[in-house]
């Protein structure tokens, strides 16, 4: 039905391709592309297209995503059994609890990601977006992140791992702003883009030439959201400002405001309290501005004595000038999803109890941050990701995989429910025989709470094991241990050998020579 060679998985969207596709044979094809992707020429080759009843085609599971869900599954997926592809603008899988780290210098991007091509036995990887899904006829469509070209792809298995984006909440100008003085921290693009304004920010307030009232405005930074991420960011930023901006820009320094604004009564809200409250404290310690029960209502540009400033305003009335906002305050659906016909809860894709969309006869699965259970409300966080996407390989390489999905005649049979599956509570590859000791198996998904963490810099931070499953003290930790544990933990679990040397050379680079304040 599919073909093996890596040139020929597409299906062009045109009426010559359509009228060539039958579900026995899949027509292989090159494009060649003009500058107009309208005027893109197409050529068949029609060698070596294997048909349905090839006993040397696998069943193809179609990933969109190369994040914590749909990265973690085309890994695990075993290549012998099944033709694994992958759907993602983003060629690279993004670990993301770093991210932070990235965007002030203390580490540099390549070290916190993973080329999604480096999966060995990956069938293909398109760099393209998905557009819509063909749940009847088992297809993908898919658009060419370079050229807009739009072709389909078939599978046996899809795995909707499309993840959210930034949710803006409609707030006036933020969304027309964005990448000019507001920044999304997502993914590693936003990181460059936050490194390079703050070095931008501090270089124009250098100039001598510069008015007090453009130089304020310019070392103002904003902070919106008061999760993780956002505690982390700012923590990053003041350890930067502090070991670093105070080298290099000492007369800048005075000049320097921070503010971390949170829509709620609290930040870390999903911390046991006194955590959250020693960490509100140590900010409050740094002279951090920290705005609870504060919404933004828009960023306005005015004029102020001949000079454009870009202006926050909040919901009870007061307004700062800034000149760098970070905006990590809410998630909302991709356009995969939103656009789609799928049943959709609060923007997130239903799934079962064994993650599988309902009235797709077993063939499409959905997991992640854009996946929600009826029975079972998980939060959008990347340990959930990870575990149902263990979960998944494992229902596929014990259980699935003895289905003949190829067959024609079972083309219309619903998939068989999985057998018992262990969940992955240890969040280390070397301990996960202690998930059976400690686990009980179960057909359907099982989550398991691994605890929370955030840093606070070099040398902080905050750990919530409470209400963890691990086989640990149900306690919390605070300051240099818990800082210990965040890094050990991050540090281990790292996909690569080449990741785990580089962070520490970076964090030893930062703590002994400082960060690199260069803008290229």
């Amino acid at each position: 039905m599919f073909s093996s060679a890596a040139t020929r998985h597409l299906i062009p969207r045109n009426a010559l391709a359509i009228h060539q596709l039958s579900r026995t044979s899949l027509p292989s094809c090159s494009m060649l592309f003009s500058t107009d992707p309208a005027a893109a020429a197409i050529s068949f080759h029609e060698d070596n297209t294997q048909t349905i009843d090839d006993p040397n085609r696998k069943p193809r599971v179609v990933i969109l995503g190369s994040g914590w869900g749909g990265y973690t599954l085309a890994r695990r997926l075993q290549k012998e059994l099944f033709d694994v592809r992958v759907v993602s603008p983003a060629n690279h899988f993004l670990f993301t609890p770093l991210l932070p780290s990235t965007a002030v210098g203390t580490l540099e991007f390549r070290a916190i990601q993973e080329p999604v091509r480096t999966i060995k036995g990956l069938g293909h990887y398109y760099q393209a977006k998905a557009t819509n899904i063909d749940l009847e006829n088992r297809v993908v469509t898919c658009e060419d992140l370079y050229k807009g070209v739009k072709f389909d792809v078939a599978y046996d298995y899809l795995v909707v791992a499309a993840g959210k984006k930034s949710n803006t909440f409609n707030t006036h100008n933020i969304q027309r702003l964005e990448g000019v003085v507001v920044f999304f921290l997502k993914h590693l693009y936003h990181a460059r883009q936050i490194r390079n304004r703050i070095v931008e920010c501090f270089e124009r307030a250098s100039n001598p030439t510069i008015p007090d009232v453009q130089r304020d405005r310019l070392l103002s930074f904003i902070v919106v959201g008061g999760g993780p991420t956002s505690c982390e960011f700012m923590s990053e930023l003041h350890d930067f400002i502090n070991k670093d901006v105070a080298n290099w820009y000492p007369d800048l320094v005075k000049h320097i405001k921070l503010t971390l604004v949170e829509a709620g009564p609290g930040i870390l809200g999903s911390f046991d309290k006194a955590l959250s409250e020693y960490y509100l404290k140590k900010l409050n310690e740094k002279n951090i501005d920290v705005r609870l029960n504060t919404a933004i209502s828009g960023v306005d540009e005015r004029y102020i004595d001949g000079e454009q400033i870009t202006v926050a305003r909040f919901a009870d009335g007061s307004e700062i000038n800034f000149g760098t906002m970070v905006w990590s305050a809410g998630l909302a659906p991709v356009k995969l999803i939103s656009n789609s016909n799928l049943t959709l809860d609060r923007d997130r894709v239903i799934v079962d109890d064994y993650l599988r969309i309902p009235e797709t006869k077993g063939r499409a699965f959905a997991l992640g941050d854009c996946a929600a259970s009826l029975n079972d409300k998980l939060p959008p966080t990347a340990t959930v990701a990870e575990q149902q996407a263990i979960y998944l390989s494992d229902c596929f390489n014990k259980y699935y995989c003895k289905f003949d999905v190829v067959n024609e005649k079972n083309h219309d049979v619903e998939l068989p429910l999985p057998g018992n599956v262990t969940p992955a509570l240890m969040p280390w590859n070397a301990f996960s025989f202690m998930n059976k000791i400690l686990c009980k198996s179960s057909p359907k998904f099982q989550y398991k709470n691994r605890g929370a963490m955030a840093s606070m810099g070099f040398g902080g931070g905050v750990t919530d094991l409470t209400n963890t499953d691990l086989p640990s003290p149900k306690t919390t930790m605070s300051g240099q241990a818990s800082y210990l544990v965040w890094t050990s933990t991050y540090l281990t679990k790292q996909l690569s050998v080449q990741n785990m040397i580089l962070i520490p050379m970076y964090w030893f680079k930062a703590l002994l020579f400082g960060r690199d304040i260069s803008r290229f």
